[in-house]
């Protein structure tokens, strides 16, 4: 997916990016921090290097020397923002998904919005009760600098990106974070920022401050029309519901439980497939980051042992973009232990790839660098995503009405190889 043409990012690029960067009101770091965030990049060298499985995967001992000694060099002239930055745009260079400085332990102001990225379009999709009138629109700009060029600007560092189905998800949890927007030189304060937004073919400007404390209490919910009610499981995330009096069965797989529960869970819906000999089953594995896969290779140990199942026909996984890490390798295990016929958009991480992710913290900044621990290879091949065997397009419209494609498809295969209806969707 190219967010925007060739020429377009030719014209963006143009100038150096530093000197781009450089140009916010906050002001570089004091002889004594540079020292110390001097400091701290050794230790993210050295440390990666003995931490990580493969960290010249990618990049050569070269290059990664020649980047730590560009960014050593700029300390004095970069912001605190500016040196994150930079380290966060190193570590992407690496290559692998689960490499990353997250900034999960800074204390980040973000703006009071949710975005999601489909097809070139960046969606508002949630927000704080204030700004509910702004859900379903579409963001152009932020303080005038077109969202086109803000996207490329994060999509150089933002964690958890794999490849290019995931890269969108990540910028969109991203760009609304106030330290990265400022020390890109796209705002200078984090009091009143102008975003541009459109409806339809006019554009409307709202202005909006930062904080740290800013809560979601709206947003759309793409899953919110399902045909299927849970029945039992663990919780929110995690659970199974029926339909056609047992005849199919749909597990939501959104988030990893612990293998405890993932086994209470298992045992308790073999035994309900058992009793209403089940046919279908649909293992929804869409918006599922990741975890420990093994606690989902639980999951279809058990089911293995469901006779009634029509494992030739009848077994369904949905994926989407943001079916990453362990819920990509899940995904393709399930096509092959489980004979399952893959549904939705291509995963958001590879399945030849790195992953096993550990952390550490950097020793002055405190900063936390992830790295992967483990190379597995789940698809014979190079190959940029786990695809899905019948491809359904997301379009914005789609998500924005809780239009089910991907499950409508499904239902609609399965009542196909039936003289009933067997599912109402």
């Amino acid at each position: 997916m190219k967010f925007f043409s060739n020429k377009a990012l030719s014209a963006l690029f143009a100038l150096p990016l530093l000197a781009a960067l450089t140009v916010n009101t906050a002001s570089a770091v004091d002889q004594v921090a540079a020292e110390k965030w001097s400091q701290d990049i050794d230790a993210y060298w050295r440390i990666l290097e003995e931490k990580h499985i493969d960290l010249y995967h990618k990049l050569t001992y070269k290059d990664f020397e020649r980047e730590i000694n560009t960014i050593k060099s700029q300390l004095p002239a970069l912001t605190h923002e500016e040196i994150i930055i930079e380290l966060m745009r190193l570590t992407h260079k690496v290559g692998d998904g689960h490499t990353t400085i997250p900034l999960w332990d800074q204390q980040l102001h973000k703006f009071p919005l949710e975005l999601k990225v489909i097809n070139n379009e960046v969606l508002v999709t949630g927000s704080s009760n204030e700004y509910a009138n702004l859900i379903g629109n579409q963001l152009v700009a932020i303080n005038d600098t077109p969202i086109e060029k803000v996207y490329e600007l994060f999509a150089q560092i933002v964690p958890f990106a794999e490849n290019e189905y995931s890269t969108p998800i990540r910028v969109a949890d991203y760009m609304l974070t106030a330290e990265l927007l400022r020390g890109f030189g796209v705002i200078d304060s984090l009091d009143s920022v102008e975003f541009t937004f459109k409806n339809f073919d006019q554009n409307f400007k709202y202005n909006m401050a930062a904080s740290t404390q800013n809560q979601i209490t709206q947003r759309i919910n793409f899953k919110q029309k399902l045909p299927f009610k849970p029945y039992g499981g663990v919780d929110d995330h995690l659970w199974y519901g029926a339909a056609d009096k047992g005849k199919t069965v749909y597990i939501n797989f959104e988030k990893y439980s612990s293998m405890s529960k993932m086994d209470e869970m298992s045992a308790e819906l073999l035994r309900f497939i058992n009793h209403y000999r089940t046919e279908n089953l649909i293992i929804d594995l869409r918006g599922n980051q990741g975890g420990d896969f093994f606690i989902g290779l639980k999951l279809a140990q058990v089911l293995v042992l469901a006779n009634s199942i029509n494992w030739k026909s009848g077994v369904y996984v949905m994926i989407d973009n943001n079916t990453y890490s362990a819920a990509m390798s899940n995904a393709a295990q399930f096509s092959q232990l489980l004979n399952a016929t893959l549904v939705g958009q291509p995963t958001g991480s590879k399945p030849s790839g790195y992953q096993d992710m550990w952390q550490f913290n950097l020793p002055n900044s405190g900063l936390i660098v992830t790295y992967s621990k483990r190379m597995y290879r789940f698809k014979d091949g190079e190959m940029d995503a786990v695809f899905p065997d019948v491809a359904i397009e997301l379009t914005a419209e789609d998500y924005m009405r809780a239009n089910d494609k991907s499950l409508g498809w499904v239902i609609q295969d399965i009542n196909s190889r039936k003289t009933h209806t067997v599912v109402q969707n």
